[in-house]
C-alpha cells in the first residue's frame, strides 16, 4: 500500500482525535480523558505506518513506535473501563502493571533482542495483570469472569511457550489480541447498559482483538491471500464511533435528568408557594402543618417530616407529620411531651450547620434526645448515617424559637446539602412568620380587650368612688358614736369591706388610666430589695424561701414606681401560689442581661398556671373569693407594654410556674442624661 492509500485512514483517525478533544472540553471525565489519549496513540500508529516502506526492511525505531503506540492505546482503553470506582491510583496501577510489560515486549521484539528471559518476564507480568483484571472487582467471581481468566491464562501459556522457543510472534499477537478484547469484556461487566453506543463499543473491541490472531492465521495458512488494509481498520472505526455515540447518550441522559430535576423543582416551588400564600393569607397554621409535612415528603428529598410547635411554653406538640407509621407517630407524640423549646436551642447549638438554618446531628450526638429512630439503613457515606437527625428551627424575626421541622430518611444522601434544603428553609421561615402573626394577633386582641375594658370601667370606677367615700366616712363616724362592742365589730367589718372595694376601684382606675411614662435609669437591686422588704414578714410567716440571683449592676430604663408595682404583683402571685404547697415552698427571683434588654424571671414551686392563655385576661383569677381581683397580671401587662417590653408565662416541668419579663436596659447615654438632669435640679 502506497502513501496516498494510507492518507485517508490517517485523516479519519485524526478527525476522530479532534472530535474526542472537543468532547473532552464539554464532558470532563477520567474515562473520556483516557479514551482521547488512546486515540492519540492510535493516530501515532497510523502516522508511523505512512513512513514505513511498502517493501523491504522497516527501521526498528519505526517498528517500536508503531507497535508500542498500538499497545499503549490498548492499555489506555483497558484502564478506562477496568474499575467501577474511578480513582487515580487504580488507573495508574492498571497502566503500570498491564501496559508497561506489554509495551516493553513489543519494543524488545522490534529491536530483535535474542535473549528469551526478558520476553518471558514481560509476558508473565502482562498475563498476571490480565487474569487479575478479569476476575477482580467482584466479591464472588462470576462464571464469565472465570472463563475469561482461564482463556487469558491459556493464551499466556501459549505465548510463553513460543517465547521459550525463540518465537515472539505468539506473544505480540496474544498481547495485542487480549489488550483490545479484554476492554470489551470489562465494559460489559462494569459499565453495561442497553444502548446502541455500548453495543457498538463492545462489538468493536471484540472484533479489534480478534483481527490479530486472524491475521496471524491468514499469514500462515493463506499467505497469498491479500486482504485490504481498510478491512482490518473497520473494528477501530466501530470502537471510535461507538465511543462518540456513548458520550452523546451520556449527555442526553444528563440533559434528561436535569429536565426531570427542573420539573421536580418547579413542582416543589408551586406546592410550597401555594402553601405560603395560604399561610400569609390568614389560614389556620395548625390546619396547614399536616399539609406542609406531606408536601415536604412528596416533593423533596426526604421521606419523613414532622413539625413540632411550642405548646404554650410548657412542652412541644406534633402539629403535622408525614412518612411515619402510626406506631412511630404515637411514640413521637409521647416524646414531644418531654421536649421543650430549650431542647431545640440545644440541638442547634451542638448540630453541624448545613444550610442557612439547617442543623445536622450525628447518631451519637442525637441519642440523648431519644428521637424516633428511622427504620432505613444507610451504607457508609460522608453525607448521612443511620440515626442522623436534621432539624430546621422555626424562629421569629426577634430570634424567638417557635418550634421546628424535623427531617429524616433522605432518598439520595448526596443531595443533603445547602442547595436542596434552601427551599424547605424558606417554607420554614414563612411558617415562622405565620406563627408570629398568630401570636401578634392574639396580643392585639388582648390589647383591644384591655382598651375597651379600660374605657368601660373608668366611668364606672369614678361613679363608685363617691358613694364608697360616703360609706367609709359615715362608717367611721358611727364607730365613734356606737358604744356597743358587738355593733362596733359589725361596723368594723363594714368599713373594712368598703376599704377593700375602694382598693378594687383604685386598681380599676389604675388599669384604665393612660399616664405619661417617666422613664429614668433605675438600678434594679435597691428596687427589688424595697419590694422584698414589704413582703418579708408575710413570707416568713408562711415559711416561704425566697432566693435572689441578681446582676447588681443592671439598670433599667423604666418608671421606678411602676417597676415596683410590677415586682410587687409578681411576688404576691408567687407567694399566693406556694401558700398551700405541701412540699418545699420556694420562690426564685433572677435578673440577667440579654443583649440590650434586661430579663427578670420569677419562679415559684406552686401548681402552675391553670390556663396560660387566660392568665393575663382582666378579672381572670383562680384564687379564692376575697383573695384577688384578677387584675394583677393585666396591669403588669399594660405597664410592660408601655415601656416597650414583653411578658411571658411558662409552666415549669413537673410543677411550678415562671413569669418572665423583658425591659429595655439603660445605656451610658441615658445614665449621663439622668445625671445631668439631677445636677441641674
Amino acid at each position: 500500500m502506497n502513501i496516498l492509500e494510507k492518507i485517508p485512514t490517517v485523516l479519519s483517525v485524526g478527525v476522530l482525535v479532534v472530535i474526542f478533544g472537543c468532547l473532552k472540553r464539554h464532558a470532563r471525565s477520567a474515562r473520556l480523558h483516557l479514551w482521547m489519549i488512546g486515540w492519540c496513540m492510535v493516530f501515532l500508529h497510523f502516522i508511523v505506518l505512512v513512513f514505513e516502506p511498502s517493501v523491504g526492511a522497516v527501521s526498528p525505531v519505526l517498528l517500536a513506535i508503531d507497535g508500542g503506540a498500538l499497545q499503549a492505546s490498548a492499555a489506555m482503553f483497558l484502564a478506562a473501563v477496568a474499575t467501577k470506582v474511578e480513582t487515580s491510583l487504580k488507573r495508574q496501577l492498571v497502566l503500570v502493571f498491564a501496559g508497561v510489560p506489554a509495551i516493553a515486549f513489543i519494543v524488545l521484539d522490534s529491536f530483535d533482542l535474542r535473549a528469551r528471559w526478558p520476553f518471558v518476564l514481560c509476558l508473565l507480568a502482562s498475563l498476571a495483570a490480565g487474569v487479575l483484571l478479569s476476575i477482580s472487582e467482584e466479591q464472588r467471581p462470576s462464571v464469565s469472569s472465570i472463563w475469561v481468566g482461564a482463556f487469558c491464562l491459556a493464551v499466556g501459556i501459549w505465548a510463553i511457550r513460543g517465547a521459550l522457543h525463540g518465537s515472539h510472534e505468539e506473544g505480540a499477537t496474544a498481547l495485542l489480541g487480549i489488550g483490545f478484547a479484554l476492554p470489551g469484556f470489562l465494559l460489559c461487566r462494569n459499565h453495561w447498559r442497553d444502548t446502541p453506543g455500548m453495543f457498538t463499543i463492545a462489538g468493536g473491541f471484540f472484533a479489534w482483538g480478534a483481527i490479530f490472531p486472524i491475521a496471524m492465521m491468514m499469514e500462515h495458512l493463506f499467505p497469498k491471500v491479500n486482504v485490504p488494509a481498510e478491512l482490518w481498520n473497520v473494528p477501530k472505526l466501530f470502537v471510535a464511533f461507538g465511543m462518540i455515540l456513548a458520550i452523546v447518550e451520556d449527555k442526553s441522559e444528563s440533559i434528561a435528568k436535569l429536565q426531570q430535576k427542573e420539573h421536580s423543582l418547579n413542582c416543589q416551588m408551586e406546592r410550597f408557594s401555594a402553601i405560603t400564600s395560604r399561610l400569609l393569607g390568614g389560614a389556620s397554621v395548625d390546619s396547614l402543618c399536616e399539609e406542609i409535612a406531606i408536601a415536604i415528603t412528596e416533593v423533596s428529598n426526604f421521606q419523613v417530616a414532622a413539625i413540632s410547635l411550642d405548646n404554650a411554653g410548657h412542652d412541644l406538640r406534633v402539629a403535622g407529620a408525614s412518612g411515619l407509621t402510626p406506631e412511630a407517630l404515637l411514640e413521637l407524640r409521647q416524646k414531644c411531651e418531654h421536649w421543650s423549646i430549650q431542647d431545640i436551642q440545644d440541638f442547634c447549638r451542638h448540630g453541624r450547620r448545613i444550610g442557612q438554618s439547617s442543623f445536622l446531628l450525628s447518631n451519637e450526638e442525637a441519642a440523648k434526645y431519644a428521637p424516633v429512630k428511622s427504620r432505613r439503613q444507610y451504607d457508609e457515606n460522608p453525607y448521612w448515617s443511620t440515626g442522623d437527625e436534621l432539624l430546621i428551627p422555626l424562629c421569629s424575626a426577634r430570634g424567638v424559637f417557635l418550634g421546628c421541622i424535623a427531617l429524616d430518611d433522605p432518598r439520595r444522601v448526596e443531595e443533603v446539602n445547602e442547595r436542596e434544603l434552601a427551599r424547605i428553609e424558606l417554607l420554614a421561615a414563612d411558617l415562622a412568620v405565620a406563627l408570629e402573626l398568630k401570636s401578634l394577633h392574639a396580643q392585639l386582641v388582648r390589647s383591644e380587650k384591655l382598651a375597651a375594658l379600660g374605657q368601660l370601667v373608668a366611668g364606672v370606677a369614678h361613679e363608685l368612688n363617691n358613694p364608697l367615700t360616703v360609706v367609709m366616712g359615715f362608717g367611721e363616724l358611727l364607730l365613734e358614736e356606737v358604744p356597743a362592742e358587738s355593733s362596733r365589730d359589725r361596723l368594723n367589718k363594714l368599713v373594712n369591706e368598703a376599704r377593700r372595694m375602694k382598693r378594687i376601684v383604685d386598681n380599676l382606675l389604675r388599669f384604665s388610666r393612660q399616664n405619661t411614662v417617666d422613664r429614668q435609669p433605675v438600678s434594679l437591686a435597691p428596687v427589688l430589695q424595697d419590694v422584698l422588704a414589704l413582703r418579708e414578714y408575710h413570707a416568713k410567716a408562711l415559711n416561704v424561701d425566697i432566693a435572689v440571683e441578681l446582676d447588681s449592676s443592671m439598670r433599667l430604663l423604666v418608671d421606678e414606681d411602676e417597676i415596683k408595682q410590677i415586682l410587687l404583683n409578681l411576688l404576691n402571685n408567687a407567694i399566693d401560689a406556694v401558700e398551700l404547697a405541701r412540699e418545699t415552698k420556694s420562690i426564685v427571683v433572677r435578673a440577667y442581661r440579654n443583649g440590650n434588654r434586661g430579663v427578670i424571671e420569677v419562679d415559684d414551686s406552686g401548681p402552675g398556671f391553670a390556663d396560660l392563655n387566660k392568665a393575663m385576661d382582666p378579672f381572670y383569677t383562680t384564687k379564692g373569693v376575697g383573695h384577688g381581683t384578677g387584675l394583677g397580671l393585666s396591669i403588669c401587662y399594660g405597664i410592660i407594654k408601655e415601656h416597650g417590653g414583653d411578658i411571658r408565662l411558662h409552666n415549669l416541668e413537673l410543677h411550678g410556674a415562671r413569669v418572665s419579663i423583658e425591659l429595655p436596659l439603660a445605656d451610658e447615654q441615658d445614665c449621663a442624661a439622668a445625671a445631668a438632669a439631677f445636677a441641674g435640679a
